[in-house]
């Protein structure tokens, strides 16, 4: 199948992404990262309508109105596109085109005390110096590398990376990471590494903007859909859009200590009781999904120790986090990571 000529290499590669793939594209403004302008009715001044309800969308003519809403994978839409704007820019709409991508970044600055959405910085570990760093030592974490000789990898002028994955449209959410006061991260997997989906875009290689230009370095122009191990992250660290607030099954457990534990057995109780109390209080927002996790650890080296049942952990913990209205499949994703990763006990600590 021929390519129609469209002016400018990203434009091309647009074009191509769209006739092979199906992916949904749109030019941006020259030199910049920022959708094109559409009427006047759509823009900030607008009567307040949603893309879905856009006349001038509906039309299917190649209006530039809703910003990443206007991406399409009309081929003639595409080359009128590329002929009038002549812009070196180029994004592809994520979430439409069945895809999402892990965004890396590399802004510089002094990464957080805690670099990882939920799960403990290694000990053993230099702190990272960019999202590259985070996003590797992550996958690491969960036995796996970075996926850049498997799938479609973008590298951006400022050094960062773009992965790029298969997915169900609609199904995961966008997110920036977010450093909290305390030095931990109040959204995302970790920093500097932002998930484009539901609403996002990318620049796509060959696209030149006033701070470079961007480069497929992968050896594959196809995406593979991602590993198990990551699909867990997004589900734990509450990117799922399908997910709903789990709900308690019946009242908290009551929490005993292990017969003949003595004096850490009742310890190591008394603790489990107080990470559910303050677990179960937690508002949305407030670092649930981390405070689950750092308790599962503490009383998961506790439970090896001897000092606790690991069930009455479980039990309790998830019990505690179905009361604060976390999803299931972020309790099971902090829990399992927090016994995968347990702390040894110490009768000073607390959980």
């Amino acid at each position: 199948m021929s390519t129609p000529a469209v002016p400018g290499a990203a434009a091309t590669v647009a074009l191509w992404m769209a006739t092979h793939h199906g992916w949904h594209v749109l030019p941006l403004n020259p030199g910049t990262k920022t959708p094109l302008g559409g009427c006047r009715p759509c823009g900030k001044n607008g009567d307040g309508h949603t893309a879905a309800d856009c006349a001038c969308l509906a039309r299917g003519d190649g209006a530039l109105c809703h910003g990443v809403w206007a991406a399409t994978n009309d081929p003639a839409v595409i080359t009128t596109w590329g002929k009038r704007w002549h812009s070196g820019v180029w994004a592809l709409n994520i979430d439409r085109s069945g895809l999402f991508a892990v965004d890396m970044d590399n802004h510089g600055g002094t990464p957080p005390a805690q670099p990882l959405g939920v799960l403990d910085w290694p000990e053993d570990t230099p702190p990272p110096a960019d999202g590259i760093d985070v996003f590797a030592t992550l996958a690491g974490l969960h036995h796996h590398g970075l996926d850049t000789d498997r799938t479609l990898t973008t590298q951006t002028p400022g050094d960062g990376m773009h992965l790029l994955y298969k997915a169900v449209p609609g199904r995961w959410k966008s997110s920036t990471a977010r450093v909290r006061d305390d030095g931990t991260l109040g959204a995302g997997i970790g920093w500097q590494v932002d998930i484009k989906a539901y609403g996002g875009y990318v620049v796509i290689p060959g696209s030149v903007t006033t701070a470079g230009r961007y480069e497929r370095i992968s050896p594959t122009v196809d995406v593979v859909a991602p590993p198990p191990w990551l699909t867990e992250v997004l589900i734990g660290t509450g990117h799922d859009r399908t997910a709903e607030p789990a709900r308690p099954a019946g009242p908290p457990p009551v929490i005993h200590p292990l017969p003949g534990s003595g004096r850490e057995g009742r310890y190591a109780a008394g603790a489990l009781r107080s990470a559910c109390v303050e677990l179960a209080a937690m508002e949305p927002d407030t670092g649930r999904n981390r405070k689950l996790f750092r308790s599962a650890s503490r009383l998961a080296g506790m439970a090896e120790a001897g000092w606790i049942d690991r069930n009455q952990v479980e039990t309790a913990l998830v019990a505690a986090a179905q009361a604060c209205g976390l999803p299931a499949g972020e309790i099971r994703y902090a829990v399992n990571s927090g016994f995968r990763h347990p702390r040894l006990p110490h009768l000073r600590s607390a959980a």
